[in-house]
């Protein structure tokens, strides 16, 4: 589908208001007060006049009618997840096309991005959810996650760089990496490392690499992520170090060798340290300049920028260049069936200025609710958001988004979620605030006279960062007619059928949900 074909059956975008800097009150109206929700129905079927119609047309009109009321109607639920953070939820009939996108502005001062490895392991496996609950904490609240690289589906080991608080995990393998720097810039480019290490009398020696099997001749950096140890054999040197600042890339490190091995391998690795692991020539070097006791310096940089990129993560391939569609995925080793066919899909994109950036997904692989997209489709889809660079993540059974907690997509795999390499965080940092906001988590409820329907109610602050309440600190209200309500949101239905709203309420907040007591049987 051409994005003149995608543009002209949809309706046109509005950007979200901002959200208010002061906290009200929510209104007394059925729906969600998160939730805003344009069904968009009228672009699916044309008003007509009954006036003058003949029988033939009358019939043709009302078969036209009950077919346009079989049809899906499109959907575009929007609602604030944090500061300057938005989550759309969107259905589109005509691919069809579940999709969701978490849109948010990183030049917010509580916003921040982060990358998340499985067990913080090199070698591992993780959902994506259980990722996010991880990290999860005071002032450190996640407030979205979208699954990342692509990965050996073995061993957990994405195939691509991922780097976390400037640490290195992997080195990168020549594909599309979408990473940000310390001053949040976003950068998607191919990345090359290169390193090197200066011994006390001021003699360099290259670094080979970074995190992987060490080979003849080379001299390997080890850090914490890759295991319990280097796991190297006996036929070589070893050093450990402990870095006298916060290791980054594009900078240069000082260190001090805090122990030596020689002829030896196997060192254990620590949270605190790195571990310089050599063989052949490059353990002749090790052993004439680096002893116990030396402060050393070392230097990792990536070429293609001098940003001090902090995080980064891998994908494959771009999907959009400087506003123009450029599908790279040949030259970054995509299949046909990859590129060309539709499958669920993970994406990451930002706007030209870069006040805007968006994490989508969308669902595939189930007839009839959603059946993904090709590359090209989800790169016209990307521009449509106002993307002026955009990359594909891992996507299949691995796509997942998480929004505060919750999975909002469905995972393809008949298992659920799947378990991935690594992840892309959106973290609010703000400290907890007061009471803003009540949810009840069901807006819409049936029972039968006498039945019981046990509510529950979340509650946050101003910034959408969850709060703990009591079931006592929260008041509950219902009409008599409809039934009762206790103090612990337990509605029990009364003796005739009914409807009406029940209601939770603690100042400045409340919320409510739709009740209905049906016949009983």
């Amino acid at each position: 589908m051409s994005n003149g074909m995608l543009n002209s059956r949809t309706r046109r975008r509005k950007r979200p208001l901002p959200h208010p800097k002061k906290a009200r009150p929510l209104p007394r109206r059925p729906a969600n007060k998160f939730v805003d929700t344009k069904f968009t129905s009228e672009l699916m079927a044309p008003t007509f006049s009954t006036t003058n119609l003949t029988r033939s047309g009358a019939i043709f009109l009302l078969a036209f009618s009950m077919a346009q009321a079989q049809l899906p109607v499109e959907k575009n639920v929007v609602r604030p997840i944090g500061p300057a953070a938005w989550h759309r939820d969107i259905f589109r009939p005509l691919g069809p096309w579940a999709i969701q996108v978490v849109e948010f502005d990183l030049r917010h001062p509580f916003l921040q991005l982060e990358t998340a490895k499985a067990g913080d392991h090199l070698y591992s496996k993780e959902r994506t959810s259980a990722m996010a609950a991880r990290r999860d904490g005071e002032k450190h609240r996640i407030v979205a996650a979208i699954n990342g690289d692509f990965f050996d589906i073995n061993h957990g080991i994405p195939i691509n760089l991922q780097l976390r608080d400037g640490e290195v995990l992997r080195q990168p393998t020549g594909r599309s990496v979408f990473a940000v720097s310390a001053a949040e810039k976003p950068v998607i480019s191919f990345l090359s490392l290169i390193g090197s290490v200066q011994s006390k009398a001021g003699f360099w020696q290259a670094l080979n690499g970074f995190n992987r099997a060490r080979n003849a001749d080379e001299l390997i950096f080890y850090n914490h992520y890759f295991g319990g140890s280097t796991a190297t054999n006996h036929f070589g040197s070893e050093v450990r170090i402990k870095p006298l600042k916060k290791f980054a890339v594009n900078d240069t490190i000082r260190a001090v060798v805090v122990e030596t091995h020689r002829q030896a391998g196997d060192t254990p690795l620590e949270a605190s340290t790195y571990v310089l692991s050599a063989h052949g020539a490059a353990e002749n070097w090790l052993a004439r300049n680096i002893a116990l006791g030396d402060t050393i310096k070392f230097v990792w940089r990536f070429p293609e920028t001098p940003w001090r990129l902090v995080e980064a993560i891998g994908g494959l391939p771009r999907l959009v260049r400087d506003g123009n569609l450029s599908i790279e995925s040949k030259a970054e080793g995509g299949s046909e069936s990859f590129t060309n066919n539709r499958h669920p899909r993970t994406a990451i994109g930002f706007t030209a200025d870069t006040s805007r950036f968006f994490f989508v997904t969308v669902d595939g692989r189930q007839p009839g609710y959603s059946e993904g997209m090709t590359l090209l489709e989800l790169a016209n889809f990307m521009r449509e958001l106002g993307c002026s660079q955009a990359l594909n993540f891992d996507g299949g059974g691995s796509t997942t988004m998480v929004v505060r907690g919750n999975v909002v997509n469905r995972p393809s795999d008949a298992a659920g979620e799947r378990a991935v390499a690594n992840a892309l965080l959106l973290v609010c940092t703000a400290p907890a605030g007061k009471l803003a906001y009540l949810d009840i988590t069901t807006s819409r409820a049936s029972v039968r006279p006498g039945e019981k329907f046990d509510f529950n109610m979340l509650a946050a602050d101003s910034l959408f960062n969850p709060l703990n309440l009591s079931d006592t600190e929260v008041f509950w209200k219902a009409p008599r007619k409809l039934g009762k309500i206790d103090k612990y949101g337990v509605f029990t239905a009364g003796a005739k059928v009914d409807s009406g709203y029940i209601v939770a309420y603690r100042k400045p907040a409340r919320d409510s949900a739709w009740v209905v007591v049906r016949p009983a049987r």
